[in-house]
């Protein structure tokens, strides 16, 4: 490490980038969550569900660790004022740019496979897309997530002591790490539960563009404030703990595994038996859908509310708690893999990190046109993803690195 910078965690945030590109060039060939991508291939398999389903614990929950790091340094380096211009170059600039311009390829093949195969993208982009028919921020709801919590966390910091306070309470779960895992445990198994419960697996919640993953916004919250208290406890300069961490690696990385064979290997299992049941959900939203009002639900509970509870919970319960769990050691394996291996200079990775923003911004729309224009071509599954990924992944890193970052005022925006 050397001054302000830590290169295991600059090589760590490349590294979430990349698995996201990857992991989105297999999401075509899910037999499950495949529904849930913007294209569908005809072949699918439930392989790619457990990768799936393994990818996409760790993807955002790590990526907002690593954000809520720098939030209080910068605002302490810039000033509110200058933090929040920043913030708005970095994230705000490329939402609003990228949503007109990027988000429409991505959503364009689908609606000609599923609405109308004869619709041109011009057609498409002006009647459709822009018109409010189809207006989402795809991906990008990741900026406006990012942002969002940075400034929860700001107003929070300007309240008289809680930072400290909570920096302290971080510290006090790596000082006593059977009760960090205990709460850490019991607070992402209620977090997700009711999550889940509430909103439901799949969905979405917001309006406009700007929404959020309903079952696990708050599971990426609570880790953009383990990250936040995190850097404002001083353990990233905690030399001592990296290397209790890192010397740990095996123990993590065996947990993390047997974990994962218990989340995916359930989930998938139960994917139709009640592991993702909605029932609940549908129920208490039908109760407010037929103007019931928060004073009759009491009586709603004792009717029926207990009974729906315990015939469809327990099950999905099982599955968000095991989540919870798979994700806490995968934040665990990757922060000690990272220390121990990504230390030194290395000028791929050093590439990766610094082309990853990039990577995000323009991967996706690649992705979903490689799957469009293989659908239908007999190849196998795994084929495809290496060409998608290679061609995807590839072709937005090359695409960033040799070009976008050479422009000026792009490089202020995604360098």
């Amino acid at each position: 490490m050397q001054g302000q910078r830590y290169i295991f965690i600059d090589y760590l945030r490349g590294f979430i980038f990349a698995l996201m590109a990857i992991d989105h060039s297999l999401h075509a060939y899910a037999q499950n969550w495949g529904q849930f991508w913007f294209i569908q291939d005809h072949d699918r398999s439930l392989i790619w569900d457990a990768f799936y389903l393994f990818d996409q614990s760790i993807i955002m929950p790590m990526l907002f660790f690593i954000t809520g790091l720098w939030v209080l340094p910068s605002l302490k380096k810039y000033g509110f004022q200058a933090y929040l211009r920043r913030r708005f170059v970095k994230l705000g600039i490329p939402f609003i740019i990228c949503i007109p311009l990027i988000v429409p390829l991505m959503t364009y093949p689908r609606y000609t496979l599923t609405v109308d195969s004869d619709i041109s993208y011009l057609d498409y982009w002006f009647n459709v897309f822009l018109s409010g028919k189809k207006l989402q921020a795809g991906p990008l709801w990741v900026m406006y997530g990012m942002f969002l919590y940075s400034m929860i966390l700001v107003g929070l910091s300007a309240l008289p002591g809680i930072m400290n306070k909570w920096s302290n309470f971080v510290r006090l779960l790596v000082n006593r790490p059977q009760f960090g895992f205990i709460f850490l445990f019991l607070l992402s198994a209620l977090i997700l539960g009711m999550s889940d419960l509430t909103w439901g697996a799949p969905w979405w919640i917001g309006w406009g563009v700007f929404y959020l993953p309903g079952a696990r916004f708050l599971l990426y919250f609570l880790y953009f404030m383990l990250g936040a208290g995190f850097s404002q406890a001083g353990l990233l300069e905690d030399r001592f703990f990296w290397k209790r961490l890192s010397d740990r690696l095996p123990w993590w990385a065996g947990i993390m595994g047997l974990s994962a064979l218990a989340y995916v290997g359930y989930s998938l299992i139960f994917m139709h038996d009640g592991a993702y049941s909605d029932v609940i959900r549908h129920a208490f939203h039908e109760f407010f859908a037929l103007g019931s009002s928060w004073s009759e639900m009491p009586e709603f509970v004792n009717q029926q509310g207990w009974q729906l509870i315990e015939s469809h919970a327990p099950r999905v319960l099982i599955r968000t708690t095991l989540h919870g769990t798979l994700c806490l050691f995968q934040v665990l394996t990757l922060l000690a893999f990272s220390y121990r291996y990504f230390n030194k200079e290395h000028p791929v990775w050093s590439s990766l990190a610094r082309s990853c923003y990039g990577i995000f911004l323009t991967h996706e729309a690649m992705v979903i046109w490689l799957q469009y224009f293989l659908i239908g071509i007999e190849l196998p599954q795994i084929l495809k993803i290496i060409i998608i990924a290679g061609l995807g992944f590839g072709g937005s890193w090359l695409l960033t690195e040799k070009w976008l970052l050479k422009i000026p005022v792009l490089k202020k925006v995604i360098g």
